[in-house]
């Protein structure tokens, strides 16, 4: 009976224990489920009010833009702002677009130069393969011959006094076999050579090679050229870039009429800039001329210096050097980072 009471206290206890471990392990939860909560809280509070500093200086953006709009000078003005803006966007947006399809047709084209070599390479080590192919059948095939032949020899032997005969022949005939056995055994290495051959598969792509991105990169900056010329009459290219990184209160493009005929202009120079393959086009003769003016740091580089071009050349006659004519202008595309050059560039 005593025993009975005992045990059920003892029961009894532990089970007060186990409840008070679940409620520590409960609380302990919680508090880091709280921590967590409040963290999260914390982070969206800083985000909302990140929000709200952005949403409350678009809205001053927006009070000042219409309070310049109100005044005509000051519209005109507005208008070729975001019209040079356009200009910048138009020709980002051109070089990213000429970017991917010269990267898709530059590993189109090392892929299928890498696929050739490859194809190349395993035909012929296949040729290889298959003349000791057609060297071991043949070497069986007459070991064979020649075995069958002392085999009937050796059978057309009878009689005792042809004992010493048949001993020669059947020596002759071991040979024979070992000879048949060794071509045999030659034969299949070279049809198991040519079978792991012909499954071999060709190797991953390993990405464009540093000729290949150079390659791409100094189109690139031959277009950005293009593109600067295109615009370079009445300053627009320079009036883009600038537009790109000014507040519309830092400019002022003249009056009303000045204006309206800045408009007139860019928008003409926007309906006659070439696509993007005409552009390619025009720029081949100039990629030729980077290509020997271009420098880089290392051997592994992809992106010229910057200081290898700090001029655009204006004339190509007779391929010669068109530096040495003297018709170009000294603008650095790649250091004043027109249409954002940096960004489409292969590294």
């Amino acid at each position: 009976m005593v025993g009975i009471v005992l045990r059920r206290h003892e029961q009894e206890t532990e089970s007060d224990e186990q409840r008070l471990l679940k409620l520590f392990r409960n609380r302990t939860a919680l508090k880091k489920e709280f921590s967590k909560l409040r963290r999260e809280g914390e982070q969206l509070q800083k985000q909302l009010q990140q929000q709200e500093g952005v949403t409350l200086h678009a809205q001053q953006q927006l009070e000042q833009l219409e309070g310049m709009l109100a005044h005509p000078a000051q519209a005109a003005n507005t208008s070729v702002f975001y019209q040079l803006r356009g200009v910048w966007h138009h020709c980002r947006r051109k070089q990213a677009r000429l970017a991917e399809n010269l990267l898709a047709h530059q590993r189109d084209r090392e892929l299928k130069l890498d696929l050739d070599k490859f194809n190349a390479v395993k035909k012929a080590a296949l040729a290889v393969i298959e003349q000791h192919e057609q060297k071991a059948r043949k070497q069986h095939e007459a070991a064979g011959v020649e075995l069958e032949s002392l085999r009937r020899q050796w059978l057309a032997l009878r009689g005792f006094w042809n004992y010493f005969k048949r001993r020669t022949i059947a020596a002759q005939i071991e040979n024979a076999d070992e000879i048949c056995q060794a071509a045999m055994t030659h034969l299949k290495q070279c049809l198991e050579q040519k079978r792991v051959k012909e499954a071999k598969s060709p190797p991953a792509f390993d990405g464009l090679s540093v000729a290949g991105r150079r390659k791409i990169n100094l189109m690139l900056i031959a277009v950005a050229q293009e593109l600067y010329l295109h615009f370079s009459k009445q300053n627009v290219s320079v009036l883009a870039r600038e537009a790109s990184v000014r507040q519309i209160t830092d400019v002022n493009y003249g009056d009303i009429t000045a204006c309206r005929e800045m408009n007139i202009f860019i928008e003409k120079c926007l309906r006659s800039l070439p696509s993007g393959k005409d552009l390619v086009a025009s720029a081949l003769q100039r990629v030729a001329y980077l290509e020997r003016c271009a420098g880089y740091r290392l051997d592994t580089d992809t992106v010229p210096v910057a200081g290898s071009f700090a001029e655009i050349p204006l004339e190509f006659a007779d391929g010669s050097d068109a530096r040495e004519q003297r018709t170009s202008i000294n603008i650095n595309v790649l250091a004043d980072e027109y249409w954002e050059l940096y960004s489409v560039l292969l590294t």
